[in-house]
């Protein structure tokens, strides 16, 4: 029986280790990238089901895309402000 925890042990910290070393790869080479974990808003358990297929829904993946940029172009302008007023 040891034998086999010891066996789940070691695939465990194999295939972190893994998952670890393919995302710094996979920003080394290509366009970086976030991963977000977002739980079910509080009062909307009920639509579950609608929540987990927002993950595959490309309307709701280019407004959370759309969202990033209006954010970052905020933060751009916020600096680039702040740097030409120094």
């Amino acid at each position: 029986m040891w034998k086999i925890r010891k066996w789940f042990e070691r695939k465990s910290v194999s295939k972190k280790e893994y998952e670890e070393e393919k995302r710094e790869f996979e920003m080394a080479i290509g366009k970086p990238f976030i991963s977000l974990k977002i739980e079910v808003p509080e009062g909307f358990e009920d639509q579950r089901n609608a929540f987990l297929k927002l993950e595959c829904d490309e309307d709701f993946l280019d407004e959370v895309k759309d969202l990033i940029k209006k954010n970052l172009l905020c933060k751009r302008e916020t600096t680039e402000t702040s740097s030409t007023e120094n």
